[in-house]
């Protein structure tokens, strides 16, 4: 009997097998053994290859890519992983919460759980299956997808679906929080078919336009600081203590003061959790400037700031916000360590609460602690008799981001700063209500409550 040639598989590795089920139905599988973990697998085929030659021409697709695999293995490659992608986000968490702070981490959160719950509903369960096309399609599914808004009338926590689209500002944000989950993928080697540029490429950000930064103007900063000074002198008419003759009628106040940390704020361009985290320690007002004049001077902590880079911020552009500090350290007790609480510091909730009284009952016009910071840095780099030519420089310096922020956001807004104004409230034009602010805070004792009805707020 002659003997049988052997002839040479057009996909070698690959074998094709038809599996006959109970029911007569059949279905086509693929046997190879796979190069990460040298186990042989089954892959059943999809529905769309019914033809042989089509079976045929991803057989050999499929050999040629396990021989390619097998060849970077070889070479020194790193095998691929089989990371669930839920074990994966939940690993990234842990790393956030022991980094970042509580806010950086809430942010993050609405972004990857989009990516993840998206994952979940195109059946990707493993981040080492991670491609560029994908990253496009999800990039696209944040674009076309429409709000979510609260069923009135539901039970609690129900949403649907709503007419409108997400801002691009709000999609520009879930792309961002995907990207630092999927760079820090890349960095662990989880995603091994993704490069730091596919990720720039495949989430590529919206264009959003870009309007002049708010800040607030002088009437604005006067009706903020007099709207303060009234919430600070507020007392009740009489108290149980004050019944009792414990102590003298009306000169309890309602609430905790304000006014100090909104006028650090205005005036350092500080943000809000670093100004919360000022320690008396940090805050030198006998320091010296370059001609041996007593200035005083800030040194922000590295573990205290947003960047985590230290940074001193001289109080001779603002002699109004040295006062301020020296007349708080004069009242603070030896065991006072925040300059803003006393043994504690103020909480976020508390200042936010006091935000809103300032607008809902002491007219206060409407704003955010960011637009204290902003309005800040938009005088600095405004204002020509304070620092010259070199106002990007400092104000970014003292602001603590880059030149090139001070530049490309706040340069050129404001063009009505007067050139002789050598200090910063003196650009502001708010000499008259720190003037009454300093009036109350040197005042031995606190405010009577009769005080508070003639802090009316007059332009100017």
């Amino acid at each position: 009997m002659p003997r049988r040639q052997y002839k040479r598989s057009p996909h070698p590795g690959v074998v094709l097998a038809q599996r006959i089920y109970a029911s007569g139905d059949s279905a086509w599988r693929a046997r190879y053994v796979d190069p990460e973990t040298d186990r042989l697998v089954w892959e059943k085929l999809e529905p769309a290859l019914r033809t042989r030659e089509a079976r045929r021409a991803w057989a050999m697709r499929k050999a040629e890519a396990l021989s390619h695999r097998r060849a970077e293995l070889t070479s020194g490659a790193p095998r691929r992983g089989r990371t669930p992608i839920d074990h994966a986000i939940k690993d990234f968490w842990t790393s956030c919460e022991a980094r970042l702070r509580a806010s950086t981490v809430a942010t993050y959160r609405h972004g990857i759980n989009h990516f993840e719950s998206w994952t979940v509903t195109t059946g990707i369960n493993l981040s080492e299956d991670l491609t560029p096309p994908q990253l496009r399609a999800f990039r696209e599914h944040l674009i076309t997808c429409s709000k979510r808004k609260s069923v009135k009338g539901g039970r609690r926590g129900l949403q649907a679906a709503s007419s409108s689209r997400r801002h691009p500002v709000t999609i520009n944000t879930y792309l961002t929080s995907t990207k630092v989950l999927l760079n820090h993928w890349r960095a662990l080697g989880l995603t091994p078919d993704l490069t730091k540029d596919a990720i720039s490429d495949a989430l590529k950000r919206l264009p959003v336009p870009r309007e002049d930064p708010e800040f607030l103007r002088p009437t604005q900063i006067a009706r903020l600081l007099d709207a303060a000074l009234r919430h600070d002198t507020a007392v009740y008419a009489e108290t149980r203590e004050e019944h009792a003759g414990q102590r003298p009628r009306g000169t309890t106040p309602r609430h905790p003061p304000i006014t100090p940390l909104v006028v650090f704020l205005l005036l350092s361009g500080c943000r809000r959790g670093e100004g919360l985290a000022l320690r008396w320690s940090d805050v030198d007002l006998d320091a010296t400037d370059q001609d041996g004049r007593v200035v005083g001077e800030i040194r922000l902590r590295a573990e205290a700031t947003k960047t985590k880079r230290a940074r001193t911020i001289g109080l001779e552009v603002s002699p109004v916000l040295r006062r301020v500090l020296a007349t708080m350290k004069l009242r603070a007790r030896k065991t006072d360590a925040f300059v803003f609480g006393g043994e504690q510091p103020y909480t976020q909730d508390l200042i936010d609460s006091a935000r809103a009284r300032l607008q809902n009952e002491f007219g206060a016009p409407a704003f955010t602690w960011k637009l204290l910071r902003s309005t800040c840095s938009t005088y600095l780099t405004n204002a020509p008799g304070i620092w010259g030519n070199a106002a990007h420089f400092l104000s970014a310096k003292q602001l603590g981001h880059s030149v090139e922020v001070a530049e490309r956001h706040y340069a050129g807004v404001l063009r009505s700063v007067p050139r002789d104004a050598r200090t910063l409230e003196a650009a502001m034009g708010i000499e008259g209500a720190l003037g009454r602010i300093m009036g109350v805070m040197g005042a031995a004792g606190r405010p009577h409550a009769r005080s508070v009805r003639t802090l009316e707020w007059q332009p100017g």
